[in-house]
């Protein structure tokens, strides 16, 4: 009977699953990790957490610009997997079932997790148009000046080495969600990539 029971159990508890995002600036990143969140009882971890609490105490403003140069500073001078070695170790300390890692953006961020987590590492690559995307990071204020940008330096930072690395690890993505249309639309990938994942 005891032996039932405790199959049974093992049976009941999910494996840690880990989702790792990926996606240009306002693809919709933010959504996924907030319907994973409320839905799934996610627990989200992000590589800006970091950046943004290392430039607060450098006081220096808080914007992208400055989280990629930062982010570039570090991997240079400690290693390319610096930032998401520091990141998994928070996460390491987290019981919840399934855990969001955001921030992936360069070549190297994904190796670590592969390592770590093995197939219970997932790559989601959130995407959407380009100007569905400088829309909706004008009316989001999420970093300091990005109400103010135009297109064209929305179409310049685009380019820049970081933010092309961005798409060419989504390629490799295991899933990609296309938020190019309603949030109902980006909700329902999100469930039936989550149904793929449970079973």
């Amino acid at each position: 009977m005891l032996i039932f029971v405790a199959a049974r159990a093992s049976r009941t508890k999910m494996a840690k699953i880990v989702i790792g995002l990926i996606g240009e600036k306002g693809a919709g990143k933010g959504t996924v990790s907030d319907h994973l969140k409320e839905k799934y009882g996610a627990v989200h971890y992000g590589t800006s957490k970091i950046l943004r609490r290392t430039l607060e105490d450098l006081r220096l403003p808080i914007t992208r610009d400055n989280l990629i140069k930062l982010a570039l500073v570090l991997k240079e001078g400690y290693g390319p997997s610096v930032i998401i070695d520091s990141l998994i170790q928070d996460m390491e300390k987290n019981g919840s079932d399934v855990i969001i890692a955001d921030g992936i953006r360069m070549h190297g961020d994904v190796e670590p997790f592969r390592k770590k987590y093995g197939n219970k590492f997932y790559l989601v690559y959130v995407t959407a148009d380009i100007k569905v995307r400088y829309n909706r990071t004008r009316f989001r204020k999420q970093n300091d000046g990005e109400d103010k940008t135009t297109l064209e330096q929305f179409l310049e930072e685009e380019g820049k080495l970081t933010e092309i690395s961005i798409h060419e690890i989504g390629k490799q993505a295991d899933f990609k969600l296309d938020n190019g249309g309603a949030q109902e639309e980006l909700i329902r990938q999100v469930d039936e990539m989550m149904e793929k994942i449970m079973k």
